[in-house]
């Protein structure tokens, strides 16, 4: 999950030669392909369940730790206690102040937050992944729906390639940024709401994925197609990808939370599906 230069895993992707495709779309887009019906997902969580508990373990697992994922940013990503389901079908993402001595990269922590992820759990090559999503809203927050390339450990970042679904920026409440990385590439777009629209409302989210290219949609609508022409030799979206949901904090490209910035903050996600 990155932007303008930032990225979650390591500085590494600073010594690379990156190409940065920006991508204006100015003619009509198509309208976008219904939903598939629920019951066809091949992995799906409704977030059902009793308020302040737990996400499904067996789905997803806490991703935990303070060390700026290399983009400085300023949470500490928590075991538990940040990620947890409301009650009314929602799962729920708080960034708080924090209160606990907990250390990240510059000292000790000024605030927790929470990242779950499906790495070992459900990766899936091609399909559509999808999510009902209400994001942050506010100077620092940052939230985001992506995946990457399940090989990661084996072969690293950026060589396993990261596909963002969605990426919000509190302080900018009408666009959605749409991104993929790989070796030698970084090609981004951004999808404007309609006026009077905001992430902070809900919307659904999703990528159609295909042997050769990616659509993104937003609310059914196509927004972006990326092809592996455009990619060139840096095409390596052609193996099982995970899923990851989370609230960061302040970094690089969000810059740090204002006085305005309100504290208990939430990103809320309805559901995720994804079909064969």
């Amino acid at each position: 999950m990155h932007g303008c230069g930032a990225n979650r895993h390591s500085g590494v992707l600073g010594a690379l030669m990156i190409a940065v495709l920006l991508v204006a779309c100015q003619q009509p887009l198509p309208r976008g392909e219904a939903a598939p019906d629920p019951a066809t997902a091949v992995f799906t969580d409704e977030f059902d369940g009793p308020a302040g508990s737990l996400p499904d373990r067996g789905k997803w697992a806490p991703d935990v730790g303070g060390h700026g994922w290399g983009n400085e940013e300023l949470q500490f990503y928590t075991e538990s206690g940040n990620v947890f389901l409301d009650g009314d079908g929602h799962l729920v993402i708080e960034a708080r102040k924090a209160e606990e001595p907990l250390e990240c990269w510059y000292g000790r922590c000024d605030y927790i937050s929470g990242k779950i992820t499906t790495k070992s759990l459900f990766a899936q090559r091609y399909g559509m992944f999808e999510a009902r999503v209400k994001s942050a809203v506010g100077t620092g927050m940052w939230g985001g729906f992506w995946m990457l390339g399940s090989n990661i450990d084996d072969i690293g970042f950026p060589e396993a390639g990261e596909i963002d679904i969605l990426e919000t920026l509190g302080h900018r409440v009408r666009d959605v940024e749409q991104h993929v990385q790989a070796p030698d590439l970084r090609w981004g777009a951004e999808h404007v709401l309609p006026e009077g629209q905001s992430v902070g409302d809900w919307h659904t989210y999703a990528v159609r994925w295909y042997p050769d290219h990616i659509d993104w949609y937003v609310d059914g609508e196509v927004t972006r197609t990326f092809t592996a022409d455009e990619a060139g030799g840096s095409w390596v979206f052609d193996h099982p990808f995970y899923l990851l949901l989370n609230l960061s904090v302040g970094g690089e490209w969000p810059g740090p939370p204002d006085a305005d910035t309100v504290f208990p903050n939430r990103m809320l996600v309805d559901y995720v599906r994804v079909y064969g």
